[in-house]
C-alpha cells in the first residue's frame, strides 16, 4: 500500500491507525525534527512492535538524515520471539 511520509503536522498518526487495522506491516519515513517525534510516538505505544529501523543521509545532504521505521501491530494472543 506504500509508505507514510511523516510531517510535522501529525496527520500521519491518523493514517498509521487506519493501516494498522488492515496491514501486517507499516513503513514510516521522516526527516528533520519529525524523526524524533516519530520514534517517541512509536516507542510509547505498547500495542506496536518496531520491526526495523534504518537511517541514511538523504541524496540532498542539506535535508540531513532520513529515518525509515517499519512497525506492526502486536497480537496479544501470540507470544513475540
Amino acid at each position: 500500500m506504500g509508505v507514510i511520509f511523516c510531517s510535522y503536522t501529525g496527520k500521519w498518526k491518523e493514517e498509521l491507525e487506519k493501516r494498522l487495522q488492515t496491514d501486517e506491516r507499516v513503513t514510516l519515513l521522516a526527516i528533520g525534527r519529525v524523526r524524533y517525534k516519530l520514534l517517541g510516538y512509536v516507542r510509547k505505544r505498547e500495542d506496536m512492535e518496531i520491526v526495523k529501523v534504518e537511517t541514511r543521509y538523504m541524496k540532498n545532504r542539506d535535508k540531513g538524515i532520513g529515518l525509515k521505521v517499519t512497525v506492526r501491530k502486536l497480537d496479544r494472543h501470540k507470544p513475540t520471539s
